[in-house]
């Protein structure tokens, strides 16, 4: 097995664990999205909220990695991020390089506009909820292309 190759699986073993908690602190964060006053927030919903958000982040950063790996593998061009949304389109790994661009978009609000406005804070939290099937689809996508690819 090449050395690209065995770098792969372990980014995809690592993403795999990343998924299993990115999903529980979404099932967590739920209870908090039914909250009707954020400004009432407790303390322990405000720990699954950022749990939640540094996992979304970090989930999306880390899937972003890998799909680079493979593009390289596959000697496709990997300088400009771009090329490589394009060939996990043909792969049909993404859906649409758009909607990866969106949540990216959306993970760099919610960094920067964290706890600033309840209201604002509210819609992020319900559209990195919405993102989060989204993002563990892409992985599974792609943990599939590999499985087929590279037995």
């Amino acid at each position: 097995m090449s050395e690209q190759l065995a770098l792969i699986r372990t980014k995809l073993r690592h993403l795999g664990r990343m998924a299993e908690y990115l999903g529980y602190s979404l099932e967590q964060v739920q209870h908090a999205l039914e909250v009707k006053d954020w400004e009432a927030l407790n303390p322990e919903q405000h720990e699954s909220l950022a749990a939640f958000r540094v996992r979304f982040i970090e989930f999306q950063e880390h899937l972003g990695k890998a799909m680079r790996a493979v593009a390289m593998f596959e000697e496709q061009p990997v300088e400009r991020f771009g090329t490589v949304l394009a060939f996990m389109e043909r792969l049909r790994v993404l859906d649409s390089a758009e909607r990866w661009h969106e949540l990216r978009a959306l993970r760099n609000a919610v960094n920067h506009e964290y706890e600033e406005d309840s209201a604002r804070l509210r819609e992020l939290f319900d559209l990195l909820q919405a993102g989060t099937p989204v993002l563990l689809g892409y992985y599974e996508s792609l943990r599939q292309f590999c499985a087929d690819a590279y037995p």
